[in-house]
Protein backbone atom coordinates (compact mmCIF):
# COMPACT_ATOMS: atom_id res chain seq x y z
CA UNK A 1 0.00 0.00 0.00
CA UNK A 2 2.85 2.36 0.88
CA UNK A 3 4.63 1.53 -2.41
CA UNK A 4 1.42 2.23 -4.34
CA UNK A 5 1.08 5.56 -2.57
CA UNK A 6 4.67 6.51 -3.37
CA UNK A 7 4.21 5.63 -7.03
CA UNK A 8 1.04 7.68 -7.20
CA UNK A 9 2.82 10.67 -5.63
CA UNK A 10 5.65 10.43 -8.16
CA UNK A 11 3.18 10.30 -11.05
CA UNK A 12 1.36 13.38 -9.77
CA UNK A 13 4.59 15.32 -9.39
CA UNK A 14 5.75 14.38 -12.86
CA UNK A 15 2.48 15.33 -14.47
CA UNK A 16 2.01 18.69 -12.71
CA UNK A 17 4.35 20.84 -14.86
CA UNK A 18 2.85 19.68 -18.17
CA UNK A 19 -0.66 20.53 -16.99
CA UNK A 20 0.52 23.95 -15.81
CA UNK A 21 2.09 24.74 -19.19
CA UNK A 22 -0.83 23.52 -21.32
CA UNK A 23 -2.94 26.63 -20.79
CA UNK A 24 -1.97 30.24 -21.55
CA UNK A 25 -3.84 33.47 -20.80
CA UNK A 26 -3.56 36.54 -23.04
CA UNK A 27 -4.60 40.17 -22.69
CA UNK A 28 -7.27 41.38 -25.11
CA UNK A 29 -9.34 44.47 -25.86
CA UNK A 30 -12.72 44.59 -24.10
CA UNK A 31 -14.79 44.59 -27.33
CA UNK A 32 -14.57 40.83 -27.71
CA UNK A 33 -17.53 40.56 -30.07
CA UNK A 34 -15.80 42.60 -32.76
CA UNK A 35 -14.23 40.96 -35.84
CA UNK A 36 -10.70 42.07 -34.95
CA UNK A 37 -10.81 40.09 -31.70
CA UNK A 38 -12.63 37.08 -33.14
CA UNK A 39 -10.22 36.69 -36.07
CA UNK A 40 -7.18 36.80 -33.79
CA UNK A 41 -8.62 34.44 -31.21
CA UNK A 42 -9.82 31.80 -33.65
CA UNK A 43 -6.49 31.74 -35.46
CA UNK A 44 -4.56 31.41 -32.20
CA UNK A 45 -6.89 28.80 -30.70
CA UNK A 46 -6.20 26.66 -33.76
CA UNK A 47 -2.46 27.37 -33.84
CA UNK A 48 -1.89 26.70 -30.16
CA UNK A 49 -4.10 23.64 -30.42
CA UNK A 50 -1.56 22.19 -32.86
CA UNK A 51 0.98 22.50 -30.04
CA UNK A 52 -1.32 20.90 -27.45
CA UNK A 53 -1.93 24.21 -25.66
CA UNK A 54 -5.29 25.80 -24.83
CA UNK A 55 -5.64 29.57 -24.53
CA UNK A 56 -7.91 32.01 -22.72
CA UNK A 57 -8.29 35.79 -22.99
CA UNK A 58 -8.52 38.35 -20.22
CA UNK A 59 -10.38 41.46 -21.35
CA UNK A 60 -9.23 44.87 -20.15
CA UNK A 61 -9.08 48.43 -21.51
CA UNK A 62 -6.40 48.61 -24.19
CA UNK A 63 -3.72 50.39 -22.12
CA UNK A 64 -4.25 48.18 -19.07
CA UNK A 65 -4.27 45.01 -21.18
CA UNK A 66 -0.83 45.89 -22.51
CA UNK A 67 0.45 46.54 -18.99
CA UNK A 68 -0.75 43.13 -17.84
CA UNK A 69 1.17 41.47 -20.67
CA UNK A 70 4.35 43.49 -20.17
CA UNK A 71 4.42 42.96 -16.39
CA UNK A 72 4.02 39.21 -16.80
CA UNK A 73 0.61 39.10 -15.13
CA UNK A 74 -0.43 36.93 -18.05
CA UNK A 75 1.33 35.23 -20.96
CA UNK A 76 1.22 37.93 -23.62
CA UNK A 77 -1.02 40.01 -25.85
CA UNK A 78 -3.61 38.44 -28.14
CA UNK A 79 -2.91 40.85 -31.01
CA UNK A 80 -1.48 44.31 -31.59
CA UNK A 81 0.06 46.10 -34.55
CA UNK A 82 3.68 45.55 -35.52
CA UNK A 83 4.43 49.08 -34.26
CA UNK A 84 4.38 47.78 -30.69
CA UNK A 85 7.66 45.97 -31.36
CA UNK A 86 9.24 49.27 -32.44
CA UNK A 87 8.43 50.92 -29.11
CA UNK A 88 9.56 50.29 -25.56
CA UNK A 89 7.86 46.93 -25.15
CA UNK A 90 9.88 43.80 -24.29
CA UNK A 91 7.13 41.51 -25.56
CA UNK A 92 8.16 39.00 -28.22
CA UNK A 93 6.71 39.69 -31.67
CA UNK A 94 5.45 36.63 -33.56
CA UNK A 95 6.43 37.65 -37.06
CA UNK A 96 3.71 35.99 -39.13
CA UNK A 97 0.84 38.52 -39.25
CA UNK A 98 -2.59 37.23 -38.28
CA UNK A 99 -4.35 39.63 -40.65
CA UNK A 100 -4.34 43.27 -41.77
CA UNK A 101 -6.31 46.03 -40.05
CA UNK A 102 -7.36 49.13 -41.99
CA UNK A 103 -7.26 52.37 -40.00
CA UNK A 104 -10.07 54.55 -41.32
CA UNK A 105 -11.45 57.95 -40.33
CA UNK A 106 -15.21 57.87 -39.74
CA UNK A 107 -17.20 61.11 -39.99
CA UNK A 108 -20.78 62.38 -40.15
CA UNK A 109 -20.03 64.86 -42.95
CA UNK A 110 -17.90 64.86 -46.11
CA UNK A 111 -14.23 65.65 -45.39
CA UNK A 112 -11.27 65.62 -47.73
CA UNK A 113 -8.61 63.60 -45.94
CA UNK A 114 -5.37 62.16 -47.26
CA UNK A 115 -2.98 60.78 -44.70
CA UNK A 116 -2.55 61.34 -40.98
CA UNK A 117 -1.37 64.94 -41.34
CA UNK A 118 -4.69 65.93 -42.91
CA UNK A 119 -6.37 65.27 -39.53
CA UNK A 120 -4.64 68.23 -37.85
CA UNK A 121 -7.51 70.74 -38.31
CA UNK A 122 -9.94 68.38 -36.53
CA UNK A 123 -10.71 67.03 -33.07
CA UNK A 124 -10.03 63.32 -33.48
CA UNK A 125 -11.50 60.47 -31.46
CA UNK A 126 -9.98 57.01 -31.06
CA UNK A 127 -10.11 54.15 -28.56
CA UNK A 128 -7.98 54.92 -25.52
CA UNK A 129 -4.82 52.84 -25.19
CA UNK A 130 -4.39 51.86 -28.84
CA UNK A 131 -0.70 52.61 -29.02
CA UNK A 132 -0.41 52.63 -32.82
CA UNK A 133 -3.11 55.28 -33.15
CA UNK A 134 -1.63 57.37 -30.34
CA UNK A 135 1.70 57.28 -32.17
CA UNK A 136 0.21 58.31 -35.51
CA UNK A 137 -1.96 61.06 -33.96
CA UNK A 138 0.87 62.96 -32.26
CA UNK A 139 0.42 66.64 -32.94
CA UNK A 140 -3.32 66.21 -33.53
CA UNK A 141 -6.03 67.29 -31.06
CA UNK A 142 -7.22 64.01 -29.57
CA UNK A 143 -10.28 62.92 -27.61
CA UNK A 144 -9.87 59.29 -26.44
CA UNK A 145 -12.95 57.14 -25.88
CA UNK A 146 -13.62 54.09 -23.74
CA UNK A 147 -14.43 51.56 -26.45
CA UNK A 148 -15.45 51.68 -30.09
CA UNK A 149 -19.17 52.25 -29.54
CA UNK A 150 -18.50 55.08 -27.09
CA UNK A 151 -16.30 56.71 -29.72
CA UNK A 152 -18.93 56.38 -32.43
CA UNK A 153 -21.60 57.89 -30.16
CA UNK A 154 -19.30 60.84 -29.41
CA UNK A 155 -18.96 61.34 -33.15
CA UNK A 156 -22.71 61.08 -33.70
CA UNK A 157 -23.26 63.64 -30.94
CA UNK A 158 -20.83 66.12 -32.48
CA UNK A 159 -18.29 65.90 -29.65
CA UNK A 160 -15.51 65.01 -32.10
CA UNK A 161 -15.06 65.74 -35.81
CA UNK A 162 -13.82 62.28 -36.79
CA UNK A 163 -13.23 58.94 -35.10
CA UNK A 164 -10.32 56.76 -36.25
CA UNK A 165 -11.00 53.05 -36.06
CA UNK A 166 -10.36 49.67 -37.65
CA UNK A 167 -12.66 49.55 -40.68
CA UNK A 168 -14.47 46.30 -39.88
CA UNK A 169 -14.77 47.08 -36.16
CA UNK A 170 -16.27 50.48 -36.92
CA UNK A 171 -18.73 49.10 -39.47
CA UNK A 172 -19.74 46.31 -37.11
CA UNK A 173 -20.57 48.78 -34.32
CA UNK A 174 -22.50 51.06 -36.68
CA UNK A 175 -24.65 48.19 -37.89
CA UNK A 176 -25.22 46.64 -34.48
CA UNK A 177 -26.00 49.89 -32.68
CA UNK A 178 -28.16 51.47 -35.35
CA UNK A 179 -26.18 54.72 -35.24
CA UNK A 180 -27.04 56.67 -38.39
CA UNK A 181 -25.31 59.23 -40.57
CA UNK A 182 -21.70 58.08 -40.07
CA UNK A 183 -19.58 56.86 -42.97
CA UNK A 184 -15.98 55.69 -43.40
CA UNK A 185 -13.85 58.16 -45.34
CA UNK A 186 -11.53 57.12 -48.13
CA UNK A 187 -8.70 56.55 -48.70
CA UNK A 188 -7.52 54.39 -45.79
CA UNK A 189 -5.15 56.20 -43.43
CA UNK A 190 -2.89 53.15 -42.99
CA UNK A 191 -2.84 49.38 -43.19
CA UNK A 192 -1.53 47.74 -40.03
CA UNK A 193 -0.27 44.17 -39.76
CA UNK A 194 -1.75 42.59 -36.64
CA UNK A 195 0.58 40.29 -34.68
CA UNK A 196 0.53 38.08 -31.63
CA UNK A 197 2.94 38.88 -28.76
CA UNK A 198 4.38 36.60 -26.09
CA UNK A 199 5.82 37.45 -22.71
CA UNK A 200 9.64 36.89 -22.77
CA UNK A 201 9.35 33.93 -20.41
CA UNK A 202 7.90 31.98 -23.37
CA UNK A 203 10.92 32.58 -25.60
CA UNK A 204 11.31 28.85 -26.30
CA UNK A 205 7.69 28.59 -27.43
CA UNK A 206 7.88 31.44 -29.95
CA UNK A 207 9.67 29.59 -32.83
CA UNK A 208 7.30 26.61 -32.55
CA UNK A 209 4.26 28.86 -32.74
CA UNK A 210 5.84 30.81 -35.58
CA UNK A 211 6.25 27.61 -37.59
CA UNK A 212 2.58 26.65 -37.10
CA UNK A 213 1.32 30.10 -38.12
CA UNK A 214 3.59 30.22 -41.14
CA UNK A 215 2.22 26.88 -42.31
CA UNK A 216 -1.38 28.05 -41.73
CA UNK A 217 -0.67 31.18 -43.80
CA UNK A 218 0.82 29.14 -46.65
CA UNK A 219 -2.22 26.87 -46.68
CA UNK A 220 -4.63 29.83 -46.81
CA UNK A 221 -6.06 28.99 -43.41
CA UNK A 222 -5.56 32.47 -41.92
CA UNK A 223 -7.53 34.11 -44.73
CA UNK A 224 -10.25 31.44 -44.51
CA UNK A 225 -10.76 32.17 -40.80
CA UNK A 226 -10.90 35.90 -41.47
CA UNK A 227 -13.56 35.45 -44.15
CA UNK A 228 -15.59 33.13 -41.93
CA UNK A 229 -15.64 35.69 -39.10
CA UNK A 230 -16.69 38.47 -41.48
CA UNK A 231 -19.53 36.31 -42.82
CA UNK A 232 -20.77 35.54 -39.33
CA UNK A 233 -20.66 39.26 -38.47
CA UNK A 234 -22.66 40.12 -41.60
CA UNK A 235 -19.78 42.13 -43.02
CA UNK A 236 -18.88 39.97 -46.00
CA UNK A 237 -20.81 42.33 -48.29
CA UNK A 238 -18.26 45.08 -47.63
CA UNK A 239 -15.47 45.71 -50.09
CA UNK A 240 -12.01 46.48 -48.79
CA UNK A 241 -11.70 50.20 -48.02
Amino acid sequence: MRAYGNCLLVLLLLSAPSHAEARLVFSAFPDQGLPLFQICKRILVEAYGELGISIETRAAPAARALQYAERGLNDGELCRTSLLAEQRSDLLLIRTPLFESYAVAFANRPLQLRGWSSLKPYLVGFERGKAALELRLKGVRMSPSNGVENGMRKLAGGRVDVHVEDYYSGMCILRQSGIRGIQPLHPVLERFSMHHYLNPRHRDLAPRLEEVLRHMAQQGRLQAIEQQVLREAGLDDLSLP
